[in-house]
This record gives structure tokens, sequence and C-alpha cells, in this order.
């Protein structure tokens, strides 16, 4: 069998899935979670109000963040910038709830990040240390406020914490049609299959079937959206595959892609198409049974 080429590899793409289970699951999660954080956030236009609730609610920093616009790593480093510069003993980042903890312990410690809160941006001795582009959303005014009345507003600002979580649902879902379909036709011949760990790789696996002192190695991926972590897979995952493989006749290469962010990282695409033997995806994952009864001879 000839490989697929390159223009039919792009042309069959799965560049999304749907599945309304998915969908019902986070389309609930954003309604609920818009409503909570309205009502929730409502008293933070004081001083007392925003201690009492940094005291009372566990989650208190991660919702007054997504409020502010300001991203988790942002706020981590500016954070992480403050114990510095007033020279605590830095040994790692604190994490949000760390941080609540500390606060509630440490009385003039919450003072001061209350005023980080509601106005940093305008705070000497924050603007001493910190750049103001960087310390210009750390504001809770009347302005502020007023986002919680806009149920779009606040819906995309959740939206955006839960995107890494929606993706990942999603490509477990696709792994598991993938994985569903090779069993089927590989079970089909009664071959051994086996899944092994990508080493550096979580829940990242690949497929291996073997027959007779022969085997195929099958990897696959599937992104949404693009990530650096596409780069580092095929420099850490397929480039050393294949490298051993070359030297073994009786070992093939399939690599599987899939997904948008595959599309839209176009070089990282075509380094794993070009390094395998033979290129598939979900469309066209039927092929694998030609390449079985070529590689194997077997019918």
């Amino acid at each position: 069998m000839e490989k697929l080429v390159h223009k039919e590899a792009l042309k069959t793409t799965t560049m999304f899935l749907c599945d309304s289970t998915i969908e019902a699951y986070f389309e609930n999660y954003l309604t609920s979670e818009v409503k909570l954080l309205k009502e929730k956030l409502r008293g933070i236009g004081t001083l007392a109000g925003l201690k009492l609730f940094i005291k009372s609610d566990k989650d208190s920093i991660d919702k007054i963040i997504t409020l502010l616009g300001i991203s988790n790593e942002k706020f981590k480093r500016v954070v992480s910038w403050i114990r510095l510069n007033q020279g605590y003993t830095f040994e790692s980042e604190w994490s949000n709830s760390k941080l609540r903890t500390e606060l509630i312990s440490n009385p003039s410690m919450m003072e001061e990040y209350c005023e980080l809160f509601s106005s940093g941006y305008v705070s000497p001795k924050f603007s001493a240390i910190i750049p103001q582009f960087i310390l210009y959303d750390f504001r809770i005014d009347n302005n502020t406020i007023e986002r919680l009345n806009n149920d779009d507003y606040i819906r995309n600002l959740i939206k955006d914490k839960v995107t890494t979580n929606y993706n990942s649902k999603y490509r477990d879902l696709y792994q598991k049609k993938l994985d569903e379909k090779i069993l089927k036709i590989v079970s089909g011949f009664g071959l051994e299959y086996k899944k092994m760990d990508i080493p550096g790789f979580l829940n990242k696996q690949l497929n291996l079937i073997s027959f007779e002192g022969k085997q195929i190695i099958i990897n696959s991926s599937f992104y949404l959206t693009t990530s650096s972590k596409q780069t580092e897979y095929y420099k850490d995952t397929i480039r050393p595959i294949v490298q051993d493989a070359k030297a073994n006749k009786n070992t093939k290469v399939v690599n599987i892609l899939d997904g948008a962010g595959w599309i839209a990282r176009n070089a990282d695409f075509k380094k794993v198409y070009r390094d395998c033997d033979f290129f598939l995806n979900l469309k066209t994952i039927d092929s694998l049974k030609i390449i079985i009864q070529e590689f194997f001879n077997i019918n």
C-alpha cells in the first residue's frame, strides 16, 4: 500500500468532533458558574466585603482574578514579584489556595492584597515594584462591579478558564473512537495488540501490533488548538521511534494526526507526516487492514 499523499492527509483530517454529552456538560457548567459568580462577588466593592469574601469562599482568589480578567499565570507572577520584593523566603510559587490560607492567617497581608485587588493600579506601593501595564487590571471599581450585570462577559471569562478541560474531553473522545476502530481491525486478524505509555506525555500511549517477529507502531494525536507540546511530540516521540525503526526492517511506523490544531501547526504536521511509513487519520483508518495484510503477509 502506498502512503496517503499529503494533500489527501490534509483534506481528510477530522478538524472537530461534536458530542452532545460534552456540549451539554459545559453548557450547564457555564450557566451555573455564571450565576454563582455573580451572587458571590456582589459584595466585593468594599474592603470589608472583599475580606469577607476571601475568608468565606475557598475559591475566592480564582473568582476575583476571573472577574478582573487576569490570567492565573500572570497573577502568580505578580504574587511572586511582591513576595521577592518584600524579602519573603522564596522556594516556589504559591497556588491560589495557598495564598488564601496565608491571607486568612496574616491580617496585614490580607490588607495588602485587598489593596492590590481593589486599587493596585493606582497604589504607589505596588506601582513602585510592578509595571503599570501589568497593574492596570488590578482594580475593583464601579465599572468592575457593573460587569456582573453582563452574563456574556462573565461567561467568556469562565470559558477561558475551562478551555483546556474542554479540549481534553474531546481529545479523550477522539482517542476512544480511534482505539475502538484499531482494536476491531486487529481483532479481526487475531494479532497481538497492546498499548504503551509515551515517556513525558501524561495520558498518552502508542499502539503496538505484533506478529511473528514483526511489529507495527501506531502513534496518534488530536489537537483542537495549537500547543508547543505538538513540537515536543515530534521531537521526543516521533523522531526517536522513526530513527529506531529505520534500522529494523521488521518494524513499520504509522502516524495518525487529526484536529484543527494540527492543521494550524503546518510545519509540525509536515514533520510527523514525513517521518513514518504510512500516514492515516480517523477517516482513513480502515486502510490499516491493508497495511496489516501486506506487511504481515496474511489474509
